[in-house]
């Protein structure tokens, strides 16, 4: 798996968890741009956990701000 099939799987999760009609690039912010809640963010990581049997570590999670932060910590996750 590429990165590029990374982002689109990303940009389909928070194209449907977005309040805002912003086009999902690699630079857009998910909270701020997007207006995606943290509630919402739980679930969206919950549901790349399950598309890639991965486990998000607090950590990891917390650092993330844009499309291109939690594409590259799925990649380090999943060696892609």
């Amino acid at each position: 798996m590429q990165n590029s099939d990374v982002f689109a799987d990303v940009s389909r999760i928070l194209k449907a968890h977005a309040h805002a009609d912003v086009p999902i690039t690699l630079d857009v912010r998910i909270s701020a741009d997007l207006e995606i809640d943290s509630v919402e963010i739980f679930d969206i990581v919950m549901e790349i956990e399950d598309i890639y049997d991965i486990s998000f570590p607090v950590e990891a999670a917390s650092g993330i701000d844009t499309v291109r932060d939690l594409v590259e910590t799925i990649g380090q996750l999943t060696n892609v």
